[in-house]
């Protein structure tokens, strides 16, 4: 979908809990210990880990994606983890974008509709108002834009990460036990 800058990814590994989590642990900065390294090892993210569940932001790393919430489901060596990543943090944040968006378009054909039908009024560009409306439809359109390209370049590679990283090969929805899913 263009300018929709989120994915939700299936992975099932024959890994167990501990090593999925441990495997997190080595590549984050921990939220809750200031996020201090103090190992001295390369991080890919910071953020908060788990046994059940993760949040994290990538570090410094322009192949994959900003951010990953994730689950982690299952019992002993059959475990699913359900990863949603994307550009921005929440969805609501891209609906704010939107939202902004096309209330300025209806602001700005508002101002091009009076403009045009009233003979004797000011043209479209004396209009103060007009002019910032058009500047906040451009900075909006670049926003989403280059959010959505980003993203979509990083798509690929952030799903090879966590398979590489989890040991885990990438499933649809529909072969996750329906208990796992919402």
């Amino acid at each position: 979908m263009f300018g929709f800058p989120f994915k939700t990814i299936y992975l099932k590994t024959n890994q167990n809990r501990n090593f999925i989590h441990q495997q997190l642990l080595d590549k984050t900065f921990l939220s809750d210990e200031n996020y201090q390294n103090t190992e001295k090892i390369q991080k890919t993210f910071y953020g908060e880990v788990s046994n059940q569940d993760f949040k994290l932001e990538t570090l410094n790393n322009n192949e994959i994606a900003n951010f990953a919430h994730g689950e982690i489901k299952g019992v002993e060596n059959d475990m699913y983890l359900i990863i949603h990543f994307g550009a921005l943090e929440h969805i609501r944040v891209y609906a704010l974008f939107l939202a902004t968006f096309f209330v300025s378009t209806f602001f700005l054909f508002e101002g091009l509709y009076t403009a045009y039908t009233d003979t004797y009024g000011p043209a479209f560009l004396d209009n103060q108002v007009n002019i910032a409306l058009s500047f906040v439809e451009i900075v909006l359109f670049a926003i989403i834009f280059i959010k959505w390209y980003t993203f979509k370049k990083s798509v690929i590679p952030t799903k090879l990460f966590f398979e590489n990283l989890f040991q885990a090969s990438s499933i649809k929805k529909t072969e996750v036990p329906a208990i796992f899913t919402r």
